[in-house]
């Protein structure tokens, strides 16, 4: 070691110490960033939930089907269930502990891999972990996502110290598969490069004594593993989790999808693929290509595997989160090598202090702004979800919901859940029925529609809303008991789910032979604000190739021409929809809305009392009925709708504050005209109609 070694080295708190602060300080900061909980994670809970109350590692009560992916975090979960603590708070603590965990076992892999272990600058690594988003929106989620990283990191690094796989790192690999079953695969990656490494390097006599060796290690693994894997054929039929059925396939779709989620990974933290391409420089090296190579071989074949299961569903890179170490860790060591082979040892850590600056910073830019639109969209999602919860929770009568979004209904209410894309559910993701003109162009791309029907559920939820962006979803409109026996109501404000009639009019299956017209009716709503005109022209493409009774094109015709204020040939296409599906909520609605605002009010207040009663929790529909009842100078009738319609919240809560005052106010209400318009300008400073209004009160 030379002198200058020596006085970085003899000089360790000061460089220990504010390398541990900065990273601290960073990562704080970005997982509060990007802090959102994940429905996923919830799935987990419901089953830790239920084998806390002793009804089994189940999702619905009494169907026995792995939804779930991490045995061992399940199980721990299930622990401050049994004690009455909060499970998501848990799961977040441990994410946080073992984040921090992780961090430190960078610094000592980056240590590992080089030939001068001591060397100040592997601090580097945990402050480029500290930056990373991806690792900090998952430490926060709920899942078991770092800690699967923590245990990966911890079994990579004893083995890289020992250079074998002895008991201790069998172990570690063993919890690794437990946690998630790609830990079998970095075990069996360990076991590769144990025998190719020294069949190289070493002896054959030298090579037997190490293998005997690593009995201990492989008997450890397989102590834990095995049992598991009885477990689940004995407990749920199967050698393999049944999200494994349901999302694995052999298509482009899956490799193009792969494609796209790697590319995505390297363009945000693997400067365009220069960081895994890093570990090239150090296999020249003698005391370092044992161990580069080992780490190499790990993230190497992990990420083709990521690539050749199609990626996630989940967004920001969470498969890719148990190999930031490894990569990492390697990178901070090419650097050093590379300085010193160009410049003084002073210079070069002051270059590498500046590399790494740089790639912090390269990271935190290039990833910003998709995680804070992934935190938002989640939030949003949750909050859907939540939503759904307490419809649920108010309607007694609702046992069985359908979605693809299944973790946070199933853990607030005492409902079923049927996943449409059959994570949680065998005979979907055992027994998919693919349908013509339905693309396969989503990850999730199991369904059975006519078994999902078959179950009757009392209601089926969209994530995006009225638009099915999965296949799943997307095929039910081919189902004729699906358009005849449900319709589109709405969910406090403007939140649209699909709900059973009261009146069931179809009982036997009938399938639209081609999927087309849904195809088109999907990609007129997601151009419809971008292109009004290819959205009408997708419409009608659509109406052309679907079946009679598919009301929805007609509808969202009406609503582009109504927003565009051509509102002859709006109302047209909304009394097309009603004469096809006299639920048609929202046509109902604005028909109601146009015949008010043309003196029609008696027949405006028909349509809408009855959009009004298949919607009740929508804002729009109790608008449009109070904004009727005023025109028919029923006011005191308008100020309890307009009061049921502000409270619901929403985009349009200003308009109904605002028309609210004007019905208390004809309805000699001073006091209430003055409340409502002092909320509408508390919600929405300097409104000019409220200012006005006040000021006429002397306010």
């Amino acid at each position: 070691m030379t002198a200058v070694q020596e006085k970085w080295w003899t000089k360790p708190v000061s460089h220990r110490i504010g390398a541990g602060f900065l990273a601290a300080a960073l990562f704080t900061f970005f997982c509060h960033r990007y802090d959102v909980v994940q429905d996923d994670a919830v799935i987990s809970m419901v089953y830790a939930k239920n084998f806390a109350a002793g009804d089994g590692l189940v999702f619905n009560l009494g169907q026995r089907v792995e939804g779930y992916t991490n045995f061992l975090w399940v199980v721990l979960l299930a622990i401050p269930h049994a004690i009455g603590v909060d499970a998501i708070v848990t799961a977040r603590i441990c994410g946080v502990l073992s984040a921090i965990a992780l961090l430190f076992l960078s610094w000592r892999l980056s240590s590992a891999v080089s030939s001068r272990p001591r060397d100040w600058i592997h601090l580097a690594t945990p402050c480029l972990l500290a930056t990373n988003g991806a690792l900090a929106f998952w430490t926060l989620s709920g899942m078991e996502t770092t800690t699967f990283a923590m245990v990966i990191a911890a079994a990579a690094l004893r083995y890289l110290r020992t250079g074998r796989l002895d008991a201790g790192t069998g172990l570690l690999f063993g919890i690794s598969a437990l946690i998630r079953p790609e830990g079998s695969m970095f075990f069996a990656l360990t076991v590769l490069h144990q025998v190719f490494h020294h069949v190289i390097r070493e002896r054959p006599v030298q090579l037997r004594t190490l293998l005997r060796a690593s009995n201990a290690g492989v008997l450890c693994f397989a102590c834990l593993v095995v049992p598991h894997i009885l477990f689940r054929w004995l407990y749920y039929g199967f050698f393999l989790p049944n999200t494994f059925y349901a999302k694995t396939g052999i298509s482009i779709t899956y490799l193009t999808h792969g494609l796209r989620y790697t590319g995505g990974f390297l363009a945000s933290y693997g400067l365009y693929g220069l960081l895994p391409f890093a570990a090239l420089l150090l296999i020249r090296r003698h005391h370092t290509r044992g161990k580069v190579t080992y780490l190499a071989l790990l993230t190497a074949a992990y990420g083709i595997y990521v690539t050749l299961v199609g990626g996630d569903a989940l967004a920001e890179n969470r498969l890719f989160v148990p190999i930031l170490a490894l990569l990492m860790a390697p990178f901070t060591e090419a650097v050093r090598v590379m300085l010193l082979r160009m410049m003084s040892q002073r210079h070069a850590g002051l270059a590498q202090v500046a590399i790494t600056a740089a790639t912090m910073a390269f990271s935190v830019v290039a990833a910003d702004a998709g995680l804070l639109h992934a935190r938002d969209a989640n939030v949003a999602h949750n909050a859907k979800l939540e939503t759904l919860a307490d419809y649920i929770r108010s309607e007694g009568g609702t046992d069985l919901i359908a979605s693809t979004a299944v973790g946070i209904p199933r853990y607030r209410t005492q409902a079923n859940v049927l996943d449409l894309v059959g994570l949680t559910d065998s005979m979907v993701a055992h027994h998919p029925v693919r349908l013509p003109g339905i693309r396969d162009d989503h990850i999730l791309s199991h369904y059975n529609t006519e078994y999902v029907l078959g179950q009757a559920p009392d209601l089926f939820m969209f994530v995006a809303g009225s638009k099915p962006t999965t296949p799943a979803g997307r095929s039910l409109f081919l189902s004729r008991r699906f358009r005849r026996n449900y319709y589109t109501t709405y969910l406090q404000g403007e939140f649209p789910v699909f709900l059973r009639r009261d009146s069931l009019e179809v009982s036997s299956e009938e399938i639209f032979p081609d999927g087309r017209f849904v195809e088109l009716y999907v990609e007129a709503l997601s151009t419809r604000q971008a292109d009004p005109g290819s959205a009408r022209d997708l419409l009608r493409r659509s109406i052309g190739l679907s079946p009679p009774d598919f009301a929805e094109p007609h509808y969202w015709l009406g609503r582009l021409y109504f927003d565009e204020n051509q509102i002859k040939a709006a109302e047209n296409h909304f009394r097309d929809a009603v004469t096809i599906d006299d639920h048609s909520v929202m046509a109902l609605a604005h028909i109601a809305f146009i015949e008010m605002s043309t003196s029609r009010a008696d027949s405006a207040i028909v349509h809408a009392t009855r959009a009004q009663r298949l919607a009740p929790n929508s804002l729009y529909c109790n608008y449009t009925l109070g904004r009727a009842l005023i025109a028919a100078q029923r006011f005191e009738d308008a100020v309890a709708v307009l009061q049921r319609a502000a409270s619901l919240g929403g985009t349009q809560q200003d308009y109904c504050l605002y028309w609210l005052g004007v019905a208390a106010l004809a309805s000699d209400d001073v006091a209430g005209a003055r409340r409502a318009w002092t909320r509408l300008l508390e919600i929405s400073p300097g409104n000019d109609a409220a200012t006005r209004a006040l000021a006429l009160l002397g306010a």
